[in-house]
């Protein structure tokens, strides 16, 4: 989208022509009048004794030019083939100068609608926001980018202090603001595509939902690579588990120790607008030499109401290890009920011939001896399913 706004002007034919308003802009019951003529925008106001000001906007601008009243001023539009802009204008009594107090813009892109949308900018405010659409070559299709609210802080001026340059500047702002949110989207797309994949419900879960990455609150604050953000709501407000994983790296400051990887969870809660950590769950692999992998279990992640008290179960599953050979991985369950904590800890089952298995022991902390009966039962499933580990899974 960078500079095509500006190669549309250039390639556009010049098509001037005379557009009148005549109204009371300056408030005092009496008719102004401001018209385009040539390349300029010329007003003359009663309070100004009707003297003719002329401003000279347009000298490498092309296109059709429009003035038309609006509620509290009127906007004057510069229109193209592929591309226009518009900008607000309304009295000031106290500076009793015609101020900019808003511009908006369009386009329609290249050939494929690469860089096709709209944007509008709130002069006095700084509220700027965007609809812009990005070309997607792998699937052959516009993808509309969400909706972009940011600010843009812009100068504050008056009509004769406005030129091209002005709208060079918004137009440049924008398509950094364009670029940058794209990137982002791009970024996200590729690096994440496991976010949020593998989750599946058992008829025990509640219903909780999927968060997508652009409704992950800004108060969630996790380490390494989202892997799932769910939410649910109950009477103490919304709940957010979040978990994610660094995978396998090595630090910066290693001596050949070897790599690590990290797995993080929490439970975040909202509730009427003020948020708050309930728990972290934190493992770790360190300055391992061999084979590494701290991870999540896939379609371990499950929200439960088990003994029906109304304060719901979370379950996470994952496993670690740091070997070089073909032993049982380590395997944990974490379970949180509100803040309370529960574990499973073993490992899991490894096929050492063709009717042979080592592994696969596992035992309850203490909360779990003396918790719920359906507690162990889930927990015990959960295990049991995930015990059997494929190599080069």
């Amino acid at each position: 989208m960078k500079r095509i706004f500006f190669l549309l002007l250039l390639l556009s034919t010049k098509m001037f022509s005379q557009s009148y308003l005549i109204e009371d802009i300056d408030g005092d019951n009496l008719k102004d009048s401001i018209y385009t003529s040539n390349e300029s925008i010329i007003h003359k106001l009663s309070s100004k004794n009707y003297h003719p000001i002329s401003i000279d906007l347009i000298e490498n601008y092309g296109g059709s030019f429009k003035i038309i009243k609006t509620r509290n001023g009127f906007q004057y539009e510069i229109n193209y083939r592929k591309a226009g802009i518009k900008t607000q204008f309304r009295y000031n009594p106290s500076s009793e100068n015609i101020a900019l107090i808003g511009m908006s813009r369009y386009e329609f892109g290249n050939a494929s609608n690469d860089g096709s949308g709209e944007s509008s900018v709130n002069i006095l405010t700084n509220d700027y926001i965007g609809n812009w659409k990005y070309y997607d070559v792998d699937k052959e299709t516009l993808v509309a980018l969400p909706t972009i609210k940011t600010k843009m802080i812009l100068p504050k001026i008056s009509l004769r202090e406005f030129n091209e340059q002005y709208l060079d500047t918004y137009v440049m702002k924008c398509s950094e603001v364009y670029h940058e949110y794209k990137n982002q989207h791009l970024r996200i797309s590729k690096k994440d595509k496991e976010y949020n994949v593998h989750i599946k419900k058992t008829e025990k879960d509640i219903d909780f939902k999927r968060v997508s990455f652009n409704e992950i609150p800004k108060f969630i604050k996790y380490e390494g690579k989202l892997k799932n953000v769910i939410s649910w709501k109950d009477t103490n407000g919304e709940n957010y588990i979040v978990t994610s994983e660094t995978g396998i790296y090595t630090p910066e400051d290693s001596e050949d120790y070897g790599s690590n990887a990290e797995i993080f969870a929490y439970h975040y809660l909202l509730k009427n607008a003020i948020s708050k950590r309930i728990w972290k769950i934190y493992d770790f692999i360190k300055e391992c030499p061999v084979e590494i992998e701290a991870s999540f279990l896939k379609n371990t992640l499950h929200i439960t109401d088990l003994d029906d008290n109304g304060i719901n179960e979370v379950w996470i599953m994952y496993r670690k290890v740091c070997h070089g050979d073909v032993s049982p991985l380590e395997m944990k369950i974490i379970m949180y009920e509100g803040d309370q904590k529960y574990a499973i800890r073993g490992h899991n089952k490894v096929k050492i011939t063709s009717d042979k298995y080592y592994g696969g022991e596992y035992r309850y902390d203490l909360q779990f001896m003396t918790a719920p009966a359906s507690f162990r039962a889930f927990g015990q499933n959960l295990w049991n399913e995930n015990i059997l580990h494929e190599w080069g899974e």
